[in-house]
């Protein structure tokens, strides 16, 4: 199976992180309904506790080991590593590509509000290690932000030049326009979540048009009230619509899944068949960065 977005510092392993931490902080873990923003501060533990290259390269190890044993050989881990002050930004990133094995490789995150030099930064870092191979934008937009979307454009535009693969965190629980402002000005190929994709015509018309995949993650959203229920979910909307897109976990330990499972739900609660299924990995796989 292949896994398209998946988050380090959401995803480690929580024997690891209960030995760091001398407890296991089950507090951390997502709930239903949470609200994105409280789901946001649970990375706060997490990221403690693997600040340092050393550590980050073992998280990645680790986390490649666990993907592998899953079932999960293929795909990219994302991670933000200007949150990693053991270090600066490109020896955080060469200790992490120092962990990766097997078919995987590395997307570096912009976070929204972040000043747009952080994320010019990162396409320069990525632009120079072939393990790297896109950027996103992640975390959410927030009123008090002195930056918002459109000024991130320069930065995604730069990673196109360079031929790096462009992600963005859109339409989490927020409006279609937001997509639509992500494909046109920060060049998105794949949208995260993008849960609004079909709330407005011309944005799922644009999807259609530039042949964007979404990062579909049912129980991410499902834990930050996105959705009230999994059956909420539209994918099987956007599987009428030939509205491509591909299951992902988000973060395993955060809210303790696996590719999986999230087939398992999206099965039972979303009506999808197995050859939906199998078609979303195909879609995945056409789109690997």
């Amino acid at each position: 199976m292949i896994d398209l977005h998946v988050h380090l510092d959401g995803s480690l392993r929580e024997s690891t992180l209960a030995k760091f931490l001398g407890y296991r902080p089950k507090e951390i873990y997502f709930s239903k309904g949470m609200g994105l923003e409280q789901a946001l501060n649970s990375f706060t533990t997490t990221l403690g506790t693997i600040q340092t290259p050393d550590l980050v390269k073992k998280a990645v190890m680790e986390l490649c080991t666990d993907l592998t044993f899953a079932g999960v050989y293929q795909g990219e881990i994302r991670f933000a590593p200007q949150l990693h002050y053991g270090a600066p930004i490109e020896e955080i990133v060469d200790a992490a590509c120092e962990g990766l094995y097997g078919d995987r490789t590395l997307i570096l995150c912009g976070l929204y509000g972040e000043h747009p030099r952080v994320l010019d930064r990162l396409v320069e870092t990525a632009r120079t290690r072939y393990k790297v191979v896109g950027i996103d934008l992640a975390g959410a937009p927030s009123p008090d932000h002195r930056w918002n979307l459109l000024d991130y454009s320069d930065a995604f535009t730069k990673a196109r030049d360079y031929g790096l693969g462009r992600t963005v965190h859109a339409g989490e629980g927020r409006p279609a326009k937001e997509i639509e402002v992500a494909i046109n000005f920060l060049h998105a190929q794949r949208i995260g979540h993008g849960l609004s994709v079909m709330d407005d015509w011309k944005t799922m018309d644009l999807v259609l048009q530039k042949d964007v995949l979404i990062e579909a993650c049912l129980t991410s959203n499902y834990h930050t009230g996105c959705i009230k229920e999994y059956a909420d979910h539209p994918m099987k909307q956007w599987l009428r619509e030939g509205i491509k897109f591909t299951l992902c976990a988000d973060n395993t330990l955060l809210s303790q899944t696996d590719l999986e499972h999230e087939y398992h739900l999206a099965m039972k609660h979303c009506g999808l068949s197995q050859e939906d299924l199998w078609q979303t990995q195909r879609w995945a796989r056409e789109k690997l960065f």
